[in-house]
């Protein structure tokens, strides 16, 4: 009886940390998602895993940060492949309307991800919403 009730009191002790781990991890997550809403003027940029794939063919010409009142956001310039618009490089990327891509378990925070064709190139932004 006594191998029995060590049993269930340590079952009971490996619930209750797994349930404290489980809602401290819970916390964390809910306190970077208002630190993000709060900040994101401040400077926050998206992961880069957040940033569309570039297809094969076309190069990043250039890539920087820029920022004003709004916040900041990640500008790539894209050249498209050979033979490719800036506009058929948009559709291949999706980006041919602005996207929002919703918050993730590892980013909790809606991106925005919009494209403009300028001068036979791709501009794109990926900024917080």
């Amino acid at each position: 009886m006594t191998s029995r009730t060590a049993l269930r009191r340590r079952t009971k002790r490996i619930l209750v940390a797994a349930s404290v781990t489980l809602g401290l991890l819970s916390c964390l997550w809910g306190l970077s998602f208002l630190w993000l809403q709060m900040s994101k003027t401040e400077g926050a940029l998206p992961p880069e895993s957040r940033t569309p794939r570039v297809p094969s063919g076309a190069t990043v010409a250039d890539e920087s940060m820029e920022c004003a009142s709004g916040g900041c956001w990640r500008t790539i310039t894209l050249v498209p492949a050979a033979g490719q618009s800036p506009e058929d490089l948009a559709h291949e990327m999706g980006l041919s309307e602005g996207l929002r891509l919703p918050p993730t378990l590892l980013d909790p925070a809606t991106v925005y991800v919009g494209a403009r064709p300028k001068d036979g190139e791709l501009i794109v932004h990926v900024g917080y919403q």
